[in-house]
């Protein structure tokens, strides 16, 4: 089983879409997936409905996808993110997700 960190920091809902749908499928072959929305990603989120479709299609019932609390105290939208992920400090998220073998990707 591969351990797959996917970081979404793109604003473009494409590049945002193409990480959620790579994230689902890995996890539907058995790898252990963990998901991280980080930066512009935040913004884009947090005004799009579809994408926030997709998140909940993308983790049903699993562990929810992350952000990073920080960008979205900053950015003012902190309670529209936190009905869809989970916020925590992203860095330190990072970092324990490769200590424990993660593998980090980006979009």
């Amino acid at each position: 089983m591969v351990k797959l960190l996917t970081i979404a920091v793109s604003k473009e809902p494409e590049k945002i879409s193409l990480a959620l749908g790579f994230s689902r499928r890995q996890k539907e072959k058995g790898h252990e997936v963990r998901f991280l929305f980080f930066g512009p990603s935040e913004s884009a989120i947090a005004e799009n409905s579809e994408l926030a479709k997709q998140i909940t299609e993308s983790f049903p019932g699993a562990e929810r996808p992350k952000a990073c609390v920080f960008i979205a105290e900053r950015g003012k939208i902190k309670e529209k993110l936190s009905s869809m992920v989970e916020l925590l400090p992203a860095g330190e998220f990072i970092t324990t997700s490769i200590e424990e073998g993660f593998v980090p990707i980006t979009f």
